[in-house]
């Protein structure tokens, strides 16, 4: 990024004069160089785990059910595509491509029909504006399309560092979404938490090799959770940011 001094001849936002104080001026204006060229940089934040503290240099966000208010019943989008088990997703790229493509029709009308009914998660919006306030950047990773991670940050009036979509990047339990978030941030993965709803979440998380965090919701996981953070509500994770 390239930043501009801009020095007037008169003075330099003090009073002082160029002629009448040449060392003074020399000062001065080698303080605002410097501050304009490398701007202060935010404190450095740290998180809680396991009764240490780990640096954190970024946040992902999961999208339903962690930042929105859960709603989606994959239940019955499963009994739409009559498949009992197993990983959607990677279950659609198996398929011939008319059926990919009538299957993917469907997903994305179950998608629609949440965003049509989006509304933040409780605590969601102020954890992130708080999580942003401390100057931490902060990235969404959904396992959804583009457009339906789109049409619901404008819904809400959401703005992140960084979007990834399925489109973007191998989704989640897959690691490379994580690494390329990770890459988009410019951050270490190792300094990156992940924070998500499902074991998807978390298993990319750990075999990326982020930090991870899930979010319960209030509710008991049905599947052996492997995670360094559980809380239950979003705002629980603040407590843990120093």
């Amino acid at each position: 990024m390239c930043h501009v001094v801009r020095v007037e001849t008169r003075t330099l936002g003090t009073g002082f004069g160029v002629q009448g104080s040449g060392f003074g001026f020399l000062l001065r204006f080698t303080f605002y160089a410097l501050r304009f060229t490398f701007p202060l940089m935010p404190h450095p934040r740290t998180i809680q785990l396991h009764g240490s503290a780990y640096p954190l240099h970024a946040i992902a966000f999961d999208l339903d059910s962690t930042l929105t208010r859960p709603y989606l019943d994959f239940s019955r989008l499963r009994r739409q595509l009559n498949m009992s088990e197993g990983d959607i997703l990677k279950w659609v790229g198996t398929l011939p491509p008319e059926e990919q493509r009538h299957t993917l029709q469907l997903i994305d009308a179950f998608e629609q029909d949440g965003v049509e009914n989006v509304e933040w998660n409780d605590g969601a919006r102020e954890t992130l504006a708080t999580v942003q306030a401390m100057g931490l950047p902060t990235a969404i990773v959904t396992r959804n399309s583009r457009a339906s991670l789109l049409a619901v940050c404008q819904r809400l009036d959401i703005t992140v560092d960084v979007l990834v979509a399925r489109e973007d990047a191998p989704p989640k339990p897959d690691p490379a979404c994580l690494h390329h978030t990770a890459r988009q941030l410019d951050v270490a993965i190792a300094h990156l938490v992940m924070v998500g709803d499902y074991r998807h979440d978390t298993d990319a998380g750990r075999a990326a090799g982020a930090r991870t965090v899930l979010l319960t919701n209030g509710r008991t996981p049905s599947w052996e959770v492997d995670a360094d953070l559980v809380i239950h509500r979003l705002s629980e994770l603040l407590t843990y940011i120093g």
